[in-house]
């Protein structure tokens, strides 16, 4: 029965039980596991995504790498995608100060910082303003502020294509009365949301403390839980080019702040790049066999 190598990780924080939960399988060079085996260990495991990373013929700076959350295969994830880095490059200490991840999302490179964080670098997602917004646009905002456009200073809508994301730009909206709000559609516009076929609702603002530039929330809109995405690290390729094109930041420290929360620092070195950096707490190692 072939064992392999399983650690479960909370990224983008440096306190235990923080962040976004992640599990990391490493699969030696010489052994396999078929998709089928990965989806199932996936599901046993039941967090938020298991990243499933393979050394490319005993290349020690060369990885394949899927994710998977408990009922299908992920197209991308950035937190998970961190815990990988983490776990190769701070806990299994490999030789490489950076390594490749052949991903379903294409190359994903992933050094170490000079503090023990995982810097990553990913394409950029730049969203699209939508200047006539359909009523769904609008019911997405009630669901999450409680308040109507009317009732905030400003509420701009964009739609994310790469990621298929509705993201909507909050001002006048405090941070901590931002952390405090939650998303909480009724019976009556739970169908309406869904109908939108969408992936998640990204809600942005600009932070008022001087330490952090911008907070978000992230919720997942397909499908009828409408559960909250604890950290985010694809949602922030999205909210990097659009405070770069709004703002004119090239460096934002941005924080999630989610129940659980999250901080991490954003770059754009170029228009189709988001270099993020983040720390990640390893909290349970072992074996598991398939």
């Amino acid at each position: 029965m072939p064992t392999f190598e399983i650690y479960v990780v909370d990224a983008f924080t440096t306190a235990r039980f923080g962040g976004n939960a992640a599990a990391v399988v490493v699969i030696p060079h010489d052994k396999d596991m078929d998709e089928t085996t990965m989806q199932n260990v996936a599901s046993e495991v039941n967090l938020p995504m298991t990243a499933f990373v393979k050394a490319q013929s005993g290349d020690q700076a060369s990885y394949k790498l899927l994710w998977f959350n408990p009922t299908a295969k992920a197209a991308f994830c950035g937190h998970a995608t961190l815990a990988a880095g983490h776990v190769l490059l701070n806990i299994l200490k490999l030789p490489a100060t950076s390594i490749k991840f052949d991903s379903p999302a294409g190359v994903l490179n992933a050094s170490k910082g000079s503090a023990d964080e995982i810097v990553l670098q990913f394409p950029s997602s730049p969203p699209t303003v939508v200047t006539e917004p359909p009523s769904a646009y609008r019911t997405v905002l009630h669901a999450f502020t409680g308040l109507s456009v009317a009732d905030i200073k400003t509420a701009v809508f964009y739609y994310a294509p790469r990621a298929n994301d509705l993201v909507i730009l909050l001002d006048g909206v405090d941070d901590t009365k931002f952390a405090a709000l939650d998303f909480a559609p009724s019976a009556d516009t739970s169908q309406e949301i869904l109908a939108l076929n969408m992936r998640a609702a990204v809600f942005v603002a600009r932070s008022q403390r001087n330490d952090t530039d911008s907070i978000a929330r992230v919720f997942h809109i397909n499908n009828a839980g409408f559960d909250e995405d604890q950290v985010t690290g694809s949602a922030h390729t999205i909210i990097a080019p659009l405070f770069s094109s709004l703002f004119g930041m090239q460096r934002i420290r941005a924080h999630q702040c989610s129940r659980r929360g999250g901080r991490m620092l954003i770059e754009m070195p170029d228009s189709d790049t988001v270099v993020i950096s983040g720390h990640a707490v390893t909290v349970i190692q072992g074996n598991i066999s398939t």
